[in-house]
């Protein structure tokens, strides 16, 4: 494999890593990044990752997102019209066509959006993404176990929540409005968008039943084209270097059998 610099608007670039050998990829995956976290990931697990693609015929383009890094600029434009730029710089300079794009948290959401709004996203990974807590998720909270302290607590802080411990991640995800995120799934995997949904124990405050998949995102999260997985003994993160590894196999395994098996 090999690694280049590409420029991107406002004299901002990103690091593609690339197969070696002739011919023409099948998918490019585009690594977003999320809270305060550089192009590089966290603890350099999109670097790891994206050398490894590599290695394994799939070129990966890791940058930072407007406003986080060294983008803070770019932030001055909405987001989905600067990844869009990002798409038609990685199609200008590589000839590659469809995409593969997500990441954690935040970067899930914008990957929800880029997908949304642009046809050439084939593939979604999305770790730690929006779900809605209702009752699955109100019932595991229930059935933890916890002593009469810890009862105490979580009736205080439903209390102060109004009864839904998890309705404020909302208040600073872009999610869609309650409800609407499961015609939108639809609307993706009918577009034959393949979508690769984890959530980790870093999402137990919102995230608890894998019941609460289905109940968020209905028929289409049943569909063929949506995987799902549920880690809860995983950091948000991925702080350990054996759940980085475990990620990466992960993602690397899916995209060879989903997004290469397929035109």
């Amino acid at each position: 494999m090999s690694e280049r610099l590409i420029r991107l608007e406002g004299e901002r670039f990103g690091v593609l890593s690339e197969p070696a050998g002739a011919g023409k990829p099948g998918v490019l995956f585009l690594q977003l990044n999320a809270g305060s976290v550089h192009r590089q990931g966290p603890f350099r697990l999109h670097v790891t990752l994206a050398r490894e693609f590599a290695a394994a015929g799939i070129p990966c383009f890791r940058f930072d997102q407007p406003g986080i890094g060294d983008s803070i600029a770019a932030a001055e434009r909405p987001q989905v019209e600067v990844l869009k730029d990002v798409l038609d710089r990685l199609e200008a300079e590589t000839g590659i066509e469809r995409f593969c794009v997500g990441g954690i948290c935040s970067a899930a959401d914008a990957g929800w959006w880029l997908a949304l709004a642009d046809p050439r996203v084939c593939g979604l990974v999305l770790l730690d993404p929006l779900a809605r807590a209702g009752l699955w998720f109100k019932l595991a909270k229930l059935l933890q176990p916890r002593s009469l302290q810890g009862w105490l607590a979580l009736l205080k802080r439903r209390a102060r929540s109004g009864g839904d411990e998890a309705g404020g991640e909302a208040a600073y995800r872009e999610w869609p409005r309650a409800g609407e995120e499961a015609s939108q799934m639809q609307g993706l995997v009918n577009r034959g968008v393949e979508i690769c949904t984890l959530y980790t124990g870093g999402a137990a405050h919102y995230f608890l039943d894998p019941r609460q998949f289905n109940a968020t995102y209905g028929a289409a999260s049943r569909d063929p084209k949506v995987a799902f997985a549920h880690w809860p003994e995983v950091d948000h993160l991925f702080y350990r270097p054996d759940d980085r590894e475990r990620l990466i196999k992960h993602l690397l395994s899916w995209t060879q059998r989903r997004l290469l098996s397929t035109p």
